[in-house]
């Protein structure tokens, strides 16, 4: 019977590690803004975390290590850049994916306009839930700096899609 209640603590931990880790990467994708890289940067804040803690702790812990590690990166690789689209292929709406809903919006290219800091603020609010105050001391940015890098992605990202037009129907 305890050999059976260890097993079953053992399988719920591997299922709390795996959802921690996919949240970990969808906020690494968030930064990085390529899955490649974001997998690369999930990889060594895993093994950071890992290696000083013993186990994966929590959300908040993992997200700072990514976060750490992501902007460690960016200081050490100036040339390094995160969007690999340019403006030109933003404005042609050939190159844009939002035609119908039956196809896929391309999300990726509707962040892509965005800088590093206002995507984290912006996944972190509308994805992960997170509120202004939360993000502000998981990230260490005052408050007032995560409202308005919010409030200016948000209007980027109206100034730029129309949310009519993206969830049209034919």
């Amino acid at each position: 019977m305890a050999r059976n209640s260890s097993l079953n603590r053992l399988a719920n931990q591997r299922i709390d590690d795996r959802r921690l880790i996919h949240s970990g990467f969808r906020y690494a994708i968030s930064l990085t803004h390529n899955r490649h890289d974001a997998e690369d940067l999930i990889q060594q804040a895993c093994l950071k975390v890992l290696r000083s803690r013993g186990s994966l702790v929590g959300k908040s812990y993992l997200f700072t290590a990514v976060r750490n590690l992501f902007y460690d990166g960016l200081r050490k690789d100036h040339s390094h850049s995160t969007t690999g689209i340019n403006a030109d292929s933003i404005r042609d709406e050939s190159a844009s994916h939002i035609h119908a809903v039956d196809q896929k919006i391309d999300i990726e290219l509707i962040l892509g306009c965005l800088r590093p800091e206002e995507r984290e603020v912006l996944f972190l609010n509308c994805v992960e839930g997170y509120t202004a105050d939360e993000i502000g001391t998981l990230t260490e940015v005052p408050r007032g700096t995560v409202l308005s890098l919010l409030s200016r992605a948000k209007k980027r990202l109206n100034n730029r899609y129309d949310p009519n037009q993206m969830m049209r129907t034919k």
